[in-house]
Order: C-alpha cells, then sequence, then structure tokens
C-alpha cells in the first residue's frame, strides 16, 4: 500500500508539469505582429549673423564742427536656419559728455528710420530687448543698415575738444 501511495503522490507533481508544458506550448501557439519605425534622427537648427565692418570701425572722424554730416553702410548677413528676429543696439559706449548728447544718429533700413535721436540715447539701448530694427528672416538673407551722424548747427561751445564712442551690435534671437 505504501508504493500505492507514493505513486498517487509522485503522479500530482507529474500532472502538473505535463499541465505546465501543455499551457506553455499553447501560449507559443498565438498569433502575433509586430511594427516598428526607420531610425530616428534629431538635428539642431543653426544662427549665424555676420556684418560687413567684423571688428573694424563704422566711423573714425576727426575734427567735427557744427553742420557736419556723414553716413556709412552696414550690411548684416543672417546665415542660419532657424526664423530669427535681429535687432541692432549699442556696446562698450563712453557716451557722457556733451558731445553724445548732441551728436544725432539716424539709422534707417529699406529706407525707413528705426532709430532717430542722439548718440547718448542709441548707447543706452544695450540688449536684444531693447534693440532696435526687428527684421525676421528666415533663411540666408542680407539687410543693409545705413547709419547717419549729424552735429546740428546748433551745437555749442560745450562740444569742442570732446570724444565719444560706441560700438554698433546686431543680434540675432530665434522667434
Amino acid at each position: 500500500m505504501d508504493a500505492r501511495r507514493y505513486t498517487k503522490i509522485a503522479a500530482i507533481p507529474a500532472g502538473l508539469l505535463v499541465a505546465g508544458l501543455m499551457i506553455g506550448q499553447a501560449s507559443h501557439a498565438a498569433f502575433t505582429a509586430q511594427t516598428s519605425t526607420g531610425a530616428n534622427s534629431f538635428t539642431s537648427g543653426s544662427v549665424a549673423l555676420t556684418n560687413s565692418k567684423v571688428g573694424t570701425d563704422v566711423f573714425t572722424v576727426t575734427g567735427i564742427v557744427p553742420g557736419a554730416t556723414g553716413t556709412k553702410t552696414v550690411d548684416v548677413t543672417y546665415t542660419g536656419n532657424l526664423a530669427v528676429v535681429v535687432k541692432m543696439y549699442a556696446k562698450d559706449g563712453d557716451t557722457t559728455g556733451a558731445l553724445a548728447q548732441a551728436l544725432q544718429i539716424t539709422v534707417k533700413t529699406d529706407g525707413s528710420p528705426i532709430f532717430a535721436g542722439t548718440l547718448a540715447e542709441l548707447s543706452a539701448l544695450t540688449a536684444w530687448s531693447q534693440g532696435v530694427g526687428g527684421w525676421a528672416p528666415t533663411s540666408t538673407a542680407t539687410k543693409p543698415y545705413e547709419i547717419s551722424w549729424s552735429l546740428p548747427a546748433s551745437a555749442g561751445n560745450t562740444v569742442q575738444g570732446q570724444t565719444t564712442a560706441l560700438k554698433f551690435a546686431w543680434e540675432a534671437q530665434t522667434s
């Protein structure tokens, strides 16, 4: 009787093993399907800005007298591939004297003024957020900036012997 009992007890694990194998085989017999995409690629855009006077002075004028004027053009070129807004502002200005207060500056693009005021007023615009212009290229493009200066005939003796200076800057930011 002991042998029968052991046979019954041994039959339980053997039955469980056979049932597990049958279930495992049944789950592998199911239909399947799969799909996937192609390789995903990510490329950043570029923003590049240059001008026709990089590293050189636009104006170096000496002996200015009341009534004197001058005009130069700076070509600003955008070569990026993103939509941007380009603005002009001033950098590194030394514009505290009477000459900076009297010297009139006009900046034009496409024949329209984008700034008209004193050199001192322009020198207060020192960041893109304060800049003038708002040119919005979306691909490679060039825009001429016509910069004019004049010392009004009414400028008094307080401007004699003075020097003033600043840099013109352009900056492009994505829109």
